[in-house]
């Protein structure tokens, strides 16, 4: 992926961050995340979570690519001190939700896959009300990524000399017309509201309970070729993926072949469905997984739509 243009629609709102070598931190490079700024609210009601995911996952191999160049070259481990700039966060309900749902969700999936890549998540520019979020947010998080938080206080400006040269950091730091921070990093776009997604379940669509605690498979056949498609609408949180089995019988995933990435939480309920499609490799029945394994008591709903469309 890191190969391939950065073309996704979600990139011009959610800039990258990459700026170069650290300098005070030895062996490593910084990532600014404009994180106050970012509409990730805006994002998230007009794309799909697995459509976010494609975008912060190029951005992720695109660092990890970084990280290994350097490595080549100074023969030493190298990783990212990843700085969170919270200016301009507003505390509200939407900013609970993202928090204790999607954000989380995308915290736990670099925890679980890119963890070792971040030395530092250095918090800076940060409001008033940080510490209360903080003390909702951590027990959220992996004690992996928790024990690398740093949050900076008022002098951040000072205090983020300590873990980068200015030449790393962003020139939108500057102020009252000083010049200390030199590197260029674009600003990310608000979401249009009237492009949020507005569609209706489609009258097509097929239903599927899932109980509290269980997996439910939505099995289709299909040949070498052929363009598997689907839809999925959930009233709540759910696990995603899709694999490939000899028989419609087969339940056990580590004899199935995975062919699409497996989540294991995806945040819900969905604005915009889950859409997405993928040529099958192999002839076989091929199973969307759908778990409510993490709810104790709710029964996931879903509305679906899945189709096959011939072998070329």
């Amino acid at each position: 992926m890191h190969k391939l243009p950065r073309s996704h629609p979600i990139q011009q709102h959610w800039q990258s961050g990459l700026t170069g070598l650290a300098g005070k931190t030895e062996n490593a490079i910084v990532n600014v995340e404009q994180t106050g700024a970012n509409d990730y609210w805006g994002m998230l009601q007009t794309y799909s979570l697995s459509e976010v995911m494609k975008s912060r996952i190029q951005d992720l191999e695109i660092m990890f690519m970084e990280v290994m160049k350097h490595e080549r070259k100074s023969g030493k481990q190298t990783s990212i001190v990843y700085i969170m700039d919270l200016g301009n966060l507003k505390y509200d309900k939407r900013l609970l939700t993202l928090m204790t749902g999607p954000l989380k969700l995308i915290s736990q999936f670099m925890a679980d896959h890119y963890v070792e890549l971040i030395k530092y998540f250095v918090i800076i520019n940060a409001p008033s009300f940080i510490f209360n979020l903080w003390r909702i947010i951590r027990p959220l998080l992996p004690e992996r990524t928790k024990n690398k938080v740093r949050i900076l206080g008022d002098n951040w400006r000072e205090e983020i000399l300590e873990y980068a040269d200015p030449s790393a950091l962003p020139d939108f730091w500057n102020v009252d017309g000083q010049s200390i921070f030199t590197a260029k990093l674009l600003r990310g776009v608000k979401f249009d509201e009237n492009e949020y997604f507005k569609g209706d379940i489609d009258k097509d669509c097929k239903q599927l309970q899932v109980p509290a605690g269980k997996i439910e498979y939505i099995s289709v056949p299909a040949e070498a070729g052929a363009t598997l498609k689907w839809t999925i609408h959930a009233d709540g949180e759910l696990g995603f993926g899709v694999f490939r089995a000899e028989n419609e019988e087969e339940t056990d995933e580590s004899l199935m072949e995975m062919v699409y990435p497996h989540f294991s939480r995806m945040a819900g309920p969905t604005t915009a469905p889950l859409e997405d499609s993928f040529v099958c490799p192999k002839a076989g029945v091929y199973k969307i997984w759908i778990s409510n394994q993490q709810a104790w008591w709710h029964t996931l709903k879903i509305h679906y739509k899945v189709s096959v469309g011939n072998a070329v």
